[in-house]
Parts: structure tokens; sequence; C-alpha cells
């Protein structure tokens, strides 16, 4: 008698299934492990069929049963395909696999892998198991098949890059890069995400020996392949960077993300809890160091230089390694993710915008503020205006930034805070703003360019300047506010041939007339700005420190200003409202010593002293102005630090009587310093008693 078909279809269904699915009895062979600059890379042939999991076990003592595997470390859990480089297959719509040595072929579809950074220097065991979709792990352990029966010694160090293939791109060759990446920091390689060996790709793009390199971190939708362009500068090596998410979210915005972050899943929630760490901001920055330590670029020309979410990435890299990064260029790029109140109500960061959800994802919201793996609010670590005042003293590199008021995707009323403690911090740094969108033209396109970032090297002093007077009016916030077309500290360049020594500091200053797509925009005859002197190499600056000042007119040698400078509590020393001519201006800097304060210009008075040199007591003094105005008489000892502030004031045109007491003065040589509209007069002073 025959089943009813039914009965036939149910047993085919579960025939078919048993077929189909993997073996519970089989496992992986041939496990073997290569340990190469600090990391281990484990192969192994898989069992047939797909969808496994293989997860891969480590310890210091011989795994060879399965109780072992409770006593050792679970590394990870990977599935499927681990030979295969997926985003670059998915780039290039051709099967790609990972080769782990640059001088090996690339590994084949028959085989898995799985890398190790190695924590210290150790011996240690690996062992992995296959488990079937659907199934439990099949723990069953052979020796020599799925576990090594000898331990890997292995040493800490500074994993490299591995070389991969040639491509040709923007019509040139690029070398394509993999970085295997670890989820616990090392002395030596800080942890780059939460998964264990996550694999990372870049490209290099060769130069010149002896060339500046261009580091070109992508925009947002885009991949390392498609930034290979370089600035024109002839000679340039360029480092492009990669930021995948394999799940919806698509990238980090170079940045990183919450340490429960699932970086394989679509269904994250905004965390309440927990730390937010900078995985990917610290994989730009190793990778970098990695380019320094074996590429033959000049480590002083080392530029950042990035659009949209790739201008984030640059001035990321400015604030975390100020040390690493000459200068950077940045092209509507946004600076602060706390920002929730753009007046365009599109705004894609605002509260309700696609990207704020994204944001909440991997850092949680802006109300929660988790921490961070700085040790701050996530919210202030995401905040350039924050980073900009904390580097204050410090110094951060020159910035040239574009943005766009009619930005919906970025915005726009975020960039006005920015811009103002950037002034305020006096870093310098040059920004363009215009009507463009996020992705139309601007007016201001004729002025973008990484190319201009070559005359800023690590080892040279540059001024950075702050309130100049011929700054265009950026508004509010809003599109209809302040100038439609503008910029800061955009008409004052400089010479690169600079004096920077232990005796003095000088630079020429320039005016420069902008090129806007309707046209140039002319600087002005003359203007005002205050010059900061920052990344200096050999020119010495204490707080308290008083330094002597000159400014001459190019065109025909006059000191147009002189006076003394007093550093800051912060060891700044700024010459606020320096004179700059469109022939140019020369600021001079002498070392901090009364003895080289300038002597008097036509238009300043006579100092007088009555009463006695050396002064024992109170003595009279007088000063004599020559035109009415506003004056001050001050105190320096020989380090050019005022000790008695004398007089601050409006003064009419004739002698002013005053008093000066060295009370509670230490016995020694002592500076009488007025100054007037520019000019000074000064005369030496000894204290005794």
């Amino acid at each position: 008698m025959r089943p009813p078909a039914r009965v036939v279809s149910v047993i085919f269904t579960f025939l078919v299934t048993l077929t189909s699915r993997p073996a519970l009895t089989e496992q992986i062979s041939n496990l073997a492990a290569r340990h190469r600059d600090g990391q281990t890379f484990l192969t192994w042939t898989p069992p047939p069929g797909s969808g496994w999991a293989y997860r891969v076990y480590g310890s210091p003592r011989p795994i060879t049963q399965a109780s072992d595997l409770s006593n050792a470390t679970l590394l990870g859990t990977v599935g499927d395909s681990t030979w295969c480089d997926l985003r670059l297959s998915r780039i290039l719509g051709t099967t790609c696999g990972y080769a782990i040595d640059s001088a090996a072929a690339p590994l084949t579809a028959g085989t898995g892998l799985f890398v190790v950074t190695a924590p210290t220097g150790r011996l240690e065991f690996y062992a992995a198991t296959a488990q079937a979709a659907g199934a439990p792990e099949d723990r069953t352990l052979a020796p020599g098949g799925n576990t090594l029966l000898d331990p890997v010694t292995e040493v800490i160090g500074l994993p490299r890059p591995v070389y991969q293939r040639n491509l040709t791109k923007n019509g040139g060759p690029v070398e394509v890069y993999t970085l295997w990446t670890g989820a616990v920091d090392t002395p030596l390689f800080p942890a780059m995400a939460n998964r264990a060996g996550l694999a990372f790709d870049c490209g290099i793009v060769r130069g010149d020996r002896g060339g500046a390199l261009m580091i070109h971190p992508h925009p947002y939708g885009q991949n390392f392949l498609l930034v290979t362009g370089g600035s024109g500068e002839p000679g340039e090596w360029r480092l492009t960077l990669d930021d995948p998410l394999p799940n919806g979210d698509n990238h980090t915005w170079w940045f990183g993300y919450h340490e429960g972050y699932d970086v394989t899943s679509g269904a994250n929630s905004s965390p309440g809890t927990g730390r937010v760490n900078d995985y990917t901001l610290r994989r730009m920055v190793y990778t970098i160091e990695w380019a320094r330590r074996s590429l033959p670029v000049d480590w002083t020309r080392i530029y950042a230089s990035g659009g949209s979410m790739g201008g984030v990435g640059s001035l990321w890299l400015a604030f975390k390694r100020p040390d690493l990064i000459a200068a950077v260029e940045a092209e509507v790029p946004r600076f602060d993710f706390s920002f929730m109140n753009d007046p365009n109500t599109t705004n894609l960061w605002n509260s309700t915008g696609g990207f704020r959800s994204q944001g909440n994802r991997l850092w949680g919201t802006v109300d929660t503020d988790l921490p961070s793996s700085d040790g701050i609010p996530i919210y202030d670590r995401l905040n350039m205006s924050s980073l900009a005042a904390a580097l204050e003293k410090p110094g951060m590199p020159p910035v040239v930034v574009f943005n766009g008021k009619n930005d919906r995707v970025l915005g726009w009323a975020e960039k006005i805070p920015f811009y103002a403690e950037m002034n305020k911090d006096r870093l310098g740094g040059i920004f363009f703003w215009d009507l463009r969108t996020h992705t139309s033209a601007g007016a201001w396109d004729p002025m973008r360019g990484a190319r201009c970032l070559y005359r800023y090297r690590i080892n040279r002093s540059f001024p950075a300047l702050s309130n100049c007077s011929a700054d265009f009016d950026p508004g509010d916030g809003s599109v209809a506010s302040g100038d439609s077309v503008g910029a800061i500290n955009a008409f004052v360049e400089w010479d690169t041939t600079l004096v920077d020594r232990a005796s003095e500091w000088a630079t020429t200053l320039r005016l420069r007339d902008l090129s806007a797509s309707f046209g140039t925009v002319r600087a002005p005859d003359s203007l005002r700005v205050d010059v900061t002197p920052r990344r200096l190499q050999a020119f010495p600056i204490r707080s308290g420190a008083g330094v002597a000042f000159t400014v001459t007119r190019l065109s025909d040698g006059a000191t147009v200003q002189s006076g003394i400078a007093v550093a800051d509590a912060a060891g700044l020393l700024t010459i606020a409202g320096v004179l700059v001519y469109r022939s140019g201006s020369v600021l001079h800097l002498e070392a901090a010593s009364p003895l080289s304060v300038p002597r008097s210009e036509p238009a300043m008075g006579a100092l007088i002293v009555r009463g006695g040199n050396p002064m024992t007591r109170s003595t009279a003094v007088t000063f004599t102005a020559r035109a009415a105005g506003v004056a001050s008489l001050n105190l320096y000892d020989v380090t050019g630090r005022v000790v008695r502030p004398v007089f601050d004031g409006p003064v009419a045109s004739g002698s002013m009587p005053l008093r000066l007491d060295p009370a509670a003065l230490p016995n020694g040589v002592y500076f009488l310093v007025a100054r007037q509209n520019g000019s000074l007069t000064s005369c030496r002073i000894v204290v005794t008693r």
C-alpha cells in the first residue's frame, strides 16, 4: 500500500533538508597560523556547504578536547567568505580575495581567515569550530585538524597594512593595502573596532622621494578609490582612507561608535549607557603613522583634504593630532554634531533628520551624552568648537574651509559658533562661505583646492590671524542675515621665508585679491589684524614676558607701529591691530628684553624722571605728549614683565605730571615705557634702597 501523497511530500522535504544542511560532524581542517608584525593570521579549510559560523579560541594551554574550550578565550565568531574582500569586491564588481602576505597570492574560496593581534609576547594555542546554521556549536576537536598541536610564538609589534594589488583609478596606478584591526588595546596598537579581525582597505598613490603626503578621507556614500586625485603639486604622495560599515548606517563619520554597536546588524538602537570609542579616528592616525614610517615622504608636509564627510575626517585629524598634520582643507564639512537647531527645518542633523537618527545609533542621543574614550562627554568630543577651545594654548594646524549658507545636509547655523571660537582662541584659519547648497557650485569655487596648503609645514611657524578689520559678516545663522558671500582672514597672506630664531621672529604680511565666480573681490588698500605667532620653532615666548615689536611698511620703509606686547597667561603673544598694506608690512619681534625697546618715534613726546637715578623713593615723572590721544605708562623688569602700571587713559597735548613709587620692588634695573598712538618712548631706571 502506497503512503498518501501528502506524506510522500513531507518525507521528501525532510530528506532534502538533511542532504542540503551540512552534517553536524563535519569540522574545519588544516588550521594553520602565521605570526608577523604583532599579528597571527589563522587560516583553515572550511567544511562543504555554506551558512557556517566559525568560532576561534585561544589559550596558553593546549586545546585538545571539548572541555578545553570552556577554559579558552573565545576570540571571535566569523561567517563564510572571510577569505574575500567583500568591500573591494562590491566596489570593483569582481571577486577579490585577501592576500595575507604581500608576496603571496590572494586566498581562494576554499579558505577561512581570522586575524589575531597579540596583546603581549606569549605562547598561544588556537582552535576553531564550525557551527551549522540553526544547529548548536559542534565542539568536536581534531588535533592537527581544527586545533593546533604546537603553540604560536607571538611578540607584540606594529601591525602593517598588507599589500594586496595594483589598480588604475583617475588615470593612474593605485596600490591597495589592507589593515586587520583588533578589539583590545595593546601598547602599540589601539583597538580600532569592537570585533576582532575586522579588515580595512586604503590606497597609496606614489609620488617622488621626499614629496609631501596628502591624506584623503572620502565623502559620505563614497569609498577610498574615488578620492585618489591629487592637488596638482608635483611629486605628491596620496593616502586614501576608507570608512565602511557593513550595515545600513554606511559610515562612522570618520570617528567611531558605541562599544556595543553591532557593525553587522541593521537593527541597532540608541544606547543609553556605556562608552563611545573613536575607533575610526584611531585607525586613521595609525595608518598615517605607518605611511610616515614606511614611505619616503617629507614628514613635515603631511596634509589632509576632503569634502563633506571627508572634510569632517580631515578636521578630526587636525584636532586629534596637531603634531602630525601640517594643514587641512575642508569643503562643506560639519563642525558640531550636537547642534540640532538649524533654521532650515529640513536639515538632516536637526532632531528629526535622517542623519540625526544615524548619529543616535552610533553615539547615543545628545541628551544622554555618553562618555567618550577621551573621558569627556561624547557631544563635546563631537563639537569642534569645544576641541578648538582645548587647543587655544598648544595650537592646531591651519585650516582652510568652504561652507554654504543653503547647505541643508550638514547645516549652516552651526558654523557661526565655530568661526567665533577659532577667532577667540587665536587659532587662525581661513573661512569662506557663499550661497551654495551641499552639492552645488559656489561663488568661491575659484579659491578651492588643497594646493594652498603647501605654504604650511610642521617645522615652520606661521602667523595665526584674528579680528581682521576686513572680515565679512557671516550673520546669525539664518540665510538672510549677514553677507551672502564672505570670508574671514582671507585677504591676508604671508611670505614663507619668515625669520624664526632665538633672538627674533619676523614675517612679511601682504594683501591679496580674491577670485570669485563673478569676478575679482579686491582687497582694501590696508587693514588691521591681530597676529599670534604659532608653531614657533626657536623664538622664545614666556607668560608675562614682554616682546618688542615693530611694523614696517614695505613701500617706503617707514616704521608705522612699534611697542611692547606681553604674553598672556596661556603663553600666547598677540600683536593687536597690525597694519597690513597691499604692498606689504614686515612684522618684527625681538627677544623678550626691554633693552631692545625701540626708541622714540617723531610723533612721541618726552619722558622725564625727576628726582634722581638710582631711584630710592617715590619720584616725580613727567610725560609730555605732542598730541592729544590715549597713552599708557608702565614699568617693566628686565624680562619684559609689567611690574607696576603707572597710567592708562586719555591725555591732552602738553606735559602731564605723575609719580612712580618703587616701594616693594626688588633692587635692580627697570624700564619705564610710555606708549601713545602706536609709538613709544622709554628710559632706564635703577632701583636701590
